[in-house]
């Protein structure tokens, strides 16, 4: 919760909703005895940020977005429908009307999303957003050369971008948090003028890079092209096959 307010101290301006998408933890039951309370704690501290940062034209700024179990036969467990990949299919069909899927509702935070949203940032728990970041991905999307094309035929994106991934760099950990191992491995220190002179392979051979998970996406196109690809519990590794399809 208190990484989603920085997210939006770094991206303040503009009609922008920021959602936590959260499932339990992985059990052997459909519900824990932890689970209320968790539920609860997280709810009260989203509307806490509702309350300090206040509303946008399409409602609340922030949202919880938590899913309830469900039984999967292949791991023997209850667990969140096809985890990250189901958090993101869901949160579409969400986004567009859908009244069937697993997001519980609270009453603190009712399941509503506002109906008109365009463009999803994906980020996960431990993601640093820079300042200004969202405008620029937003503007990038939206240039006409980068809209995407859906083509119904072929089942994918064939112009344009579905999906657009920035550079993904680790950061340096701060204070007493890092140990000499993350500090040799967390990249160089200092001031290098040519850190930002970085370039994707697949890209400028191919016109598609390979997509990490973090980036912006356009809820239909997106949603058209990965929808009904895959059986349930068969995919595990879901990035790069979102980025082919959606491109």
């Amino acid at each position: 919760i208190e990484r989603l307010e920085i997210h939006y101290l770094a991206s303040p301006e503009g009609n922008l909703h920021f959602a936590m998408l959260s499932d339990w933890v992985d059990a052997m039951t459909e519900h824990l005895e932890c689970d209320a309370a968790l539920l609860a704690a997280a709810a009260e501290g989203i509307a806490k940020l509702n309350q300090r940062h206040g509303a946008v034209p399409g409602g609340d700024r922030f949202l919880l977005l938590h899913r309830r179990r469900v039984w999967n036969e292949g791991e023997g467990r209850w667990i969140g429908w096809e985890r990250k990949r189901g958090k993101l299919r869901e949160l579409n069909r969400l986004l567009r009307g859908a009244t069937d899927t697993t997001f519980v509702s609270t009453a603190q935070q009712p399941c509503v999303v506002p109906s008109d949203v365009r463009y999803v940032v994906t980020l996960d728990a431990d993601t640093k957003l820079p300042r200004d970041t969202v405008r620029r991905l937003i503007g990038k999307m939206a240039h006409p050369l980068n809209r995407p094309r859906f083509d119904a035929d072929a089942g994918r994106v064939v112009e344009g971008y579905a999906v657009l991934q920035p550079r993904v760099t680790p950061s340096l950990p701060i204070g007493r948090e890092g140990s000499l191992f993350q500090r040799v491995f967390s990249g160089m220190s200092g001031i290098d003028p040519y850190a930002a002179a970085v370039s994707d392979v697949y890209q400028d051979m191919f016109g598609e890079g390979s997509y990490a998970g973090k980036g912006i996406y356009e809820v239909d196109p997106f949603e058209a092209a990965v929808a009904g690809r895959v059986l349930d519990s068969t995919l595990l590794s879901h990035d790069l096959f979102e980025g082919v399809f959606a491109r």
